[in-house]
């Protein structure tokens, strides 16, 4: 309890709860000058910005399809159903089915997700301009609200207070902390306060680690700093602040990755990824330098523990690569990633990463897991069913979870409301094209508003073309990544030749004017990408950022050596399929993310 005490919150404030529905009205507001400075320390400590939801407008394309089926999907939930568990708690008239899985009273993490949809709602009302989401979101924040004043315990079920308080409140408050920044939800921002004091009680008051998979605690403390730093943006208070410092791992975690210690192995590589986001909110409003490190170390770290489609594993758990565990888990079934989940917190830090430091490094990665873990989850159903691993095994299926409601769908609705955050990025004097998607950016600033139109069929096909629809003043530059991966990228500015090298940002400075076209083509060599090191003849095949699996295998194609990727062929007339004869057996490679309910193989012995 000490370090609470330290931390400026008391005993008696940290178990107290009476009068929790008016604990909006209570709060001790932090001057204007100390947010204006807080704001200041945040401003200076990017490289580039985030445009805002809203600005971006997917058009077109695979990622589109998907964004466009994710956005109904969720709408159509119904709400009865998401918020019978919180009525029934509170003991108000609860119609609907019952979720079941996870989700219900005695599931494994009783209400789990409600704040995820709504955060992942109200994401994709922001961006798409759709009154009806927003409506659903206020309507969940209401019914929610009702509830959880009313109940007399914070938490849904028993599990819920008992393994995952922390982890609970988290996603309660990403979902007020959205409804009331993206839809405008001002009862959201009543109920922030209301939520934390309420569920403080049941949270450790020490941050705890949590190390593998299966050993307690299981609660994930670490995880909430950085929706706590926004809760002190939200409401002024001080004390929130206080809080999201008090609950950094930094021990275990933050001080020695800022200092260049491999500490992943035998880490959960979920929650460890996702405080990895916390760490970059203390950057950004504590200016210590020590979290953009670790981040950056971080990365470095679990590069050499990804498969070839950015995902980490296996199992949930972060490895001793000198053991060769991520070779082995090939034949131990365990060869999977958790996605959505992991992908969100994934591609997260990279965002953030991309944000402190520009570098098309960042861009690379999270082009390549965005595409082969995120895009490629399999559909959820009506009844619960979701994607949970992504499976990288010698007879992989895209499976649902064994149990209803999992945790990942609730990320699978944030990750994808969070795609047109990932295609661009700015400066003031500049704009950085990251992706490449059928899209429309509009940016305004002081030299007036600049829109830029892509238009490409990338990854299939290999050229994008950006159209300039308003110029503003014309005096930005352009920025636009040439991945590492590439050879013979060329681009045009009105025809004109400009240099592109792999690996770097492309820069073009000039005075741009309405119909300036900027032409782009990324050459997209076929590759094999090996499991790791020490097994350099396992791998995968990359065409450009994008993982292929062989589809329909038979038993036994796993030991064949087989001479990737130089006995690929196109298959007649797509631009997406490449087949290789084995033993005269045709093997056929198409996108990881194209892959629907057929067995497929990624890893392959290559001659």
């Amino acid at each position: 309890m000490k370090g609470f005490e330290k931390a400026g919150i008391s005993r008696r404030e940290f178990v107290h709860c009476a009068a929790c529905a008016t604990a909006a009205a209570g709060t001790t507001i932090a001057s204007p000058a100390a947010l204006a400075a807080a704001a200041a320390v945040a401003g200076g400590k990017e490289a580039v910005h985030e445009f805002a939801y809203g600005k971006v407008r997917l058009t077109g394309g695979r990622i589109k399809q998907q964004y466009d089926h994710i956005q109904s999907h969720y709408l159509a939930l119904d709400n009865d159903r998401v918020l019978k568990v919180f009525r029934e708690n509170a003991g108000l008239p609860a119609p609907g089915p019952n979720m079941g899985g996870w989700y219900d009273k005695d599931g494994f993490v009783p209400g789990l997700t409600i704040g995820q949809y709504i955060s992942g709602l109200a994401r994709l009302g922001a961006t798409t301009g759709d009154k009806d989401i927003h409506a659903k979101v206020a309507a969940l924040v209401q019914g929610f609200g009702e509830a959880f004043v009313k109940g007399s315990n914070p938490y849904a079920g028993p599990k819920a207070q008992d393994q995952w308080a922390a982890y609970v409140m988290d996603k309660y408050v990403v979902g007020m902390i959205d409804a009331y920044r993206l839809s405008g939800v001002e009862q959201a921002k009543k109920l922030l306060p209301i939520i934390i004091e309420k569920c403080r009680p049941y949270i450790s008051p020490v941050s705890r680690d949590r190390i593998g998979k299966v050993n307690p605690p299981y609660d994930e403390t670490y995880i909430m700093s950085e929706n706590l730093f926004h809760v002190a943006d939200i409401t002024g208070d001080q004390k929130y602040r206080d809080m999201a410092v008090h609950y950094l791992l930094d021990k275990e975690w933050f001080d020695p990755l800022a200092a260049g210690q491999d500490v992943l192995p035998e880490k959960h590589a979920y929650s460890h990824t996702i405080a990895l986001s916390s760490g970059a909110q203390a950057y950004l409003h504590l200016g210590d330098d020590k979290y953009r490190k670790a981040l950056e170390n971080a990365w470095k770290f679990m590069e050499p523990q990804r498969f070839a489609s950015g995902g980490w594993g296996p199992e949930e758990q972060f490895v001793h690569l000198h053991q060769g565990k991520l070779a082995a888990s090939l034949k131990s079934s365990k060869a999977h990633f958790e996605t959505p989940c992991g992908a969100f917190a994934d591609l997260k830090l990279a965002r953030y990463l991309m944000r402190f430091t520009g570098d098309a490094r960042y861009g690379d990665g999270l082009e390549r897991t965005l595409y082969n873990t995120m895009l490629a989850v399999r559909l959820p159903d009506s009844d619960g069913g979701y994607p949970y691993y992504s499976d990288y095994g010698a007879a992989g299926e895209k499976r649902y979870y064994h149990q209803k409601w999992p945790c990942c769908s609730g990320t699978l609705v944030q990750g994808v409301a969070d795609y047109v955050l990932n295609l661009y990025f700015h400066d003031d004097d500049s704009l950085l094209v990251n992706m490449y998607a059928p899209s429309e950016v509009s940016w305004d600033r002081a030299g007036g508003t600049v829109e830029v139109v892509q238009e490409t069929e990338y990854p299939a096909r290999d050229t994008v073309k950006l159209k300039v629809r308003k110029a503003g003043n014309g005096r930005f530059a352009m920025k636009l990544r040439i991945p590492a991966w590439t050879k013979g990228a060329t681009l045009k500015v009105n025809g004109v030749a400009q240099a592109a090298t792999p690996g770097s940002l492309a820069v073009v400075k000039r005075t741009w004017k309405a119909g300036d076209v900027v032409e782009l083509t990324i050459p997209q060599p076929l590759r094999t990408l090996p499991i790791d090191d020490q097994n350099p003849n396992l791998a995968a095949v990359m065409r450009g950022a994008v993982m292929y699996a062989g589809i329909n295998p038979w038993e036994g194609i796993d030991q064949q050596a087989i001479a990737l990727p130089g006995a690929l062929e196109a298959m007649p007339d797509q631009d997406q399929a490449y087949r290789v004869k084995v033993d005269g057996r045709n093997l056929v490679f198409i996108p990881y993310f194209n892959v629907d309910t057929e067995r497929s193989t990624t890893y392959f012995k290559t001659a």
